[in-house]
């Protein structure tokens, strides 16, 4: 019996892929990796890195893959706050199981966006392991708005049966943290009157304080004083303690579009609308609070040379509507002091005073004139006020006529004022008044009808005397 041999063929296909990907697939929803951005960052304006698992990687034969990532969109988006741009995070590889990668040559930063970069190309057969990446965000170029931010990210592998990466993608969320934050102190707001001419200007005087404050959250900004009344100190003469109240002061945001001005209390007041401020360019900005002090307000409650100071309370409220729903409120410490100098003005209105003796009548019954708003005073502590002749006589020429004829004193209605006899030693017409701003003395000279016997026999012409009114006794 002849046996045949019987012969099966097989044939065996082997079908090679130039390029082939594996777990890039359709970006169905995956895990969620969280990185929190950190406040610090953001206002450092300074890169974060985050070191984050981007999978395991399933090797299938001894080859050479690359590693890519990619993004499924072009920018990051959350649900309450916006987007930013995805190229802002940046990955690199870090390790695939054993193998450390960073400081490897060939291991490219990869800025995400929708299109595949190349983050490794292997020398050596890589083998099967879990990834881990350094995920760089940014900050700098950014406007940070507090919220929860997404994309999903895919590794991906390429090559020859290069394995494949699990899960095939996964959520990428990048939280941005909700804050404001200024100075602790913001310190203390000087406004020095040092000029009488802002009890005369039309705007009075102001004060500013820049505090700088970076945020992620819009807020309505307020101010109260922790008084309702200034404290007083000085070391200079007075006659009462001033009793000031805060609400002699406005306050304001300058350069501000939604501020609102309001009067200090010691209560908060709001100084924007409703819609508060936004969010500042790169998180950062300088807010200017502008204190004013009305002319009228100046002269009824800082008249007084010293020092007014009262400690203030800034707050800043997160807008309600913004991210997050819960309420996030700061506040700051600091101070408001106003400095009223020693400050003295003493005007006479009317350069010369002529007393006539033209007839007899005036010889009989004496000589007087009154002037109104003769002089104007200014002092910001009590003050006296005195008189006197720079020299020994009124003269004409070789003739001299005594100082002790003539009377200054008061006019009719004004009070305050003594009636003095001119001499060549100062004599006081006021005595300790309380500080004052612009006030008009109405004045009256006189020769009275007892003095005219001196004045008989004296050649005719005009005497003269300098008279010099003065806030000290010479």
């Amino acid at each position: 019996m002849q046996r045949k041999k019987l012969h099966t063929k097989k044939t065996l296909v082997l079908t090679l892929c130039g390029l082939c990907y594996y777990g890039s697939g359709a970006f169905a929803q995956g895990t969620t990796i969280s990185i929190n951005l950190p406040q610090a960052n953001i206002q450092g304006r300074t890169d974060y890195t985050s070191l984050i698992s981007a999978g395991t990687y399933n090797s299938v034969i001894s080859v050479l893959p690359s590693f890519s990532v990619k993004a499924n969109t072009s920018t990051f988006s959350s649900t309450t706050s916006g987007t930013f741009p995805a190229g802002l995070v940046h990955m690199r590889l870090a390790s695939i199981g054993a193998l450390t990668l960073l400081n490897l040559g060939g291991n490219n930063e990869v800025a995400l966006s929708t299109t595949s970069g190349v983050l490794y190309t292997a020398l050596a057969s890589v083998s099967s392991g879990a990834i881990t990446a350094n995920a760089r965000i940014a900050t700098s170029s950014q406007t940070w708005v507090a919220g929860v931010y997404t994309n999903v990210v895919s590794f991906s592998t390429q090559g020859v049966l290069a394995g494949s990466i699990t899960p095939a993608n996964f959520t990428l969320s990048i939280a941005v943290p909700s804050f404001i934050s200024p100075p602790i102190n913001v310190g203390t707001t000087n406004i020095l009157v040092n000029d009488l001419n802002f009890y005369r200007s039309a705007n009075g005087i102001t004060g500013n304080q820049i505090i700088p404050i970076s945020s992620t959250v819009p807020y309505i900004p307020s101010i109260r004083a922790n008084s309702s009344q200034f404290s007083f100190s000085t070391s200079l003469p007075y006659n009462n303690l001033p009793v000031t109240p805060v609400s002699a002061i406005s306050s304001t945001l300058s350069g501000i579009a939604t501020a609102t001005t309001s009067n200090l209390t010691n209560s908060d007041q709001a100084l924007t609308s409703a819609t508060g401020i936004a969010v500042p360019t790169n998180n950062s900005s300088s807010i200017t609070h502008t204190y004013s002090i009305s002319p009228a307000q100046l002269k009824s409650n800082f008249i007084q040379a010293g020092t007014y100071a009262v400690p203030l309370t800034y707050t800043w409220n997160k807008l309600s509507s913004a991210y997050p729903s819960t309420p996030l409120q700061v506040q700051s410490t600091g101070n408001l002091s106003i400095v009223v100098s020693d400050l003295g003005e003493l005007i006479a209105n009317q350069s010369s005073v002529n007393l006539n003796f033209a007839n007899t009548g005036n010889y009989r019954n004496g000589v007087s004139v009154d002037i109104a708003n003769h002089l104007r005073v200014s002092k910001t502590t009590p003050y006296n006020l005195y008189v006197r002749a720079s020299s020994s006589n009124f003269i004409s020429g070789a003739n001299t006529i005594p100082l002790n004829v003539l009377r200054i004193g008061p006019t009719a209605g004004q009070t305050g004022i003594n009636t003095i006899t001119l001499s060549s030693t100062a004599q006081q017409l006021i005595q300790n008044a309380n500080p004052t701003i612009d006030r008009n003395l109405n004045i009256q000279y006189s020769i009275p009808a007892s003095e005219t016997s001196k004045l008989l026999g004296k050649p005719s012409g005009s005497y003269t005397a300098t008279i010099i009114y003065s806030f000290v006794a010479p």
